[in-house]
């Protein structure tokens, strides 16, 4: 059984709690407030038959069925450290993609566990019952990322990412401009468009569903990501608070950098607990916990939704935008439809640790 840094760091996580049943809430650097969150259950559908998790009492994980009947009683004596263990194994995987921990799939067996990691159609790779400011024993999702391998994408290309340009006044050969293939071949294809008298103005992107979710966010924000993302193919940077305080973003709508980086940190709030480009949003969240991060040091911590504030502004201060691939994604490219010039520029997040 093998798997990658972060497919092992997830189960890391969930042993984890087994061995210690919370998890301290963080501020937007990483660093524990002084609250925390206690696990009370943990709940998993390896197999298809939902098994529960009880981690109320001390020493002990009483694995139970779906009814409540009680299948095994495991001792979390020593487990601290095993979890260690296994976090030292994932931090020396080097750069093989994937690798296989042994004692990991030892402490799987006798956990009941049957896969490493959440099924990849689910939203969430933890759920679980917390116990919380008002009580709720309502089952919430919680995402695990881990610093301990590359860094995860927050937002992923598809072809349903496109923003597009209407591009008017270009003097230049269509041909000369997308033949360009340098290293930054798509910052060097709008600059030469630039130097040609063209201009680019947004039109629209390719998906009416990432559309529509974006403007429940906020109307103006497909707009908005329109102008930040065609400053980033500019060559100003990739963070994405440095490229929303560019002067003039928003200004079109009356809006200061402080008004734009809201409406971006409740864009990337609403994409990490599960907004997706292809799919309408619900807006939601109320099922959703939050984030789990694995730091580079293995200690774990939270954002919950009770720390909603601290989230936004980890998200905000720790993503920057990269160039996908342009010819998987089709973009990049000047393109003529009826009789009019366009250019398509692709959207992709990334954690940048």
């Amino acid at each position: 059984m093998q798997a990658n840094k972060g497919e092992w760091s997830e189960l890391y996580a969930l042993l984890s709690i087994f061995a210690n049943n919370k998890v301290p809430a963080a501020d937007k650097n990483l660093n524990p407030t002084g609250d925390e969150y206690i696990f009370l259950q943990v709940l998993r559908d390896d197999t298809g038959e939902r098994l529960i998790y009880d981690l109320e009492q001390e020493g002990v994980v009483v694995i139970c069925e779906k009814l409540g009947q009680a299948l095994k009683t495991v001792s979390t004596e020593g487990l601290s450290d095993k979890t260690k263990a296994i976090f030292k194994r994932i931090k020396e995987g080097g750069d093989t993609a994937t690798f296989s921990i042994p004692e990991a799939i030892t402490l799987m067996d006798e956990f009941e566990l049957e896969k490493i990691k959440a099924n990849s159609g689910k939203k969430s790779d933890i759920v679980a019952i917390v116990k919380d400011k008002i009580a709720s024993q309502q089952e919430l999702g919680f995402s695990i990322k881990s610093q301990a391998g590359n860094p995860a994408t927050l937002l992923n290309a598809s072809k349903q990412t496109n923003f597009t340009y209407k591009v008017s006044n270009f003097s230049g050969d269509i041909d000369e401009a997308n033949s360009i293939d340098s290293r930054s071949k798509i910052r060097d294809r709008i600059k030469y468009i630039l130097d040609n008298g063209g201009t680019f103005a947004f039109t629209g992107l390719s998906s009416q569903t990432f559309t529509k979710n974006l403007m429940m966010v906020d109307t103006v924000l497909p707009n908005i990501m329109a102008e930040i993302l065609f400053q980033f193919y500019l060559g100003n940077g990739p963070a994405v608070k440095d490229l929303c305080e560019i002067d003039g973003i928003g200004s079109e709508y009356g809006l200061d950098k402080r008004s734009v980086g809201f409406k971006v940190k409740t864009l990337l709030r609403a994409i990490a607990l599960g907004m997706v480009p292809s799919q309408e949003w619900d807006t939601y969240l109320s099922t959703y916990g939050g984030y789990i991060i694995v730091k580079n040091d293995g200690a774990l911590v939270c954002y919950h939704l009770y720390n909603d504030d601290q989230f936004k502004d980890y998200l905000f201060e720790n993503t920057k935008f990269e160039t996908p691939d342009s010819k998987r994604h089709e973009f990049g490219k000047l393109y003529e439809k009826d009789g009019e010039l366009y250019f398509d520029l692709n959207i992709q997040i990334r954690f940048i640790k």
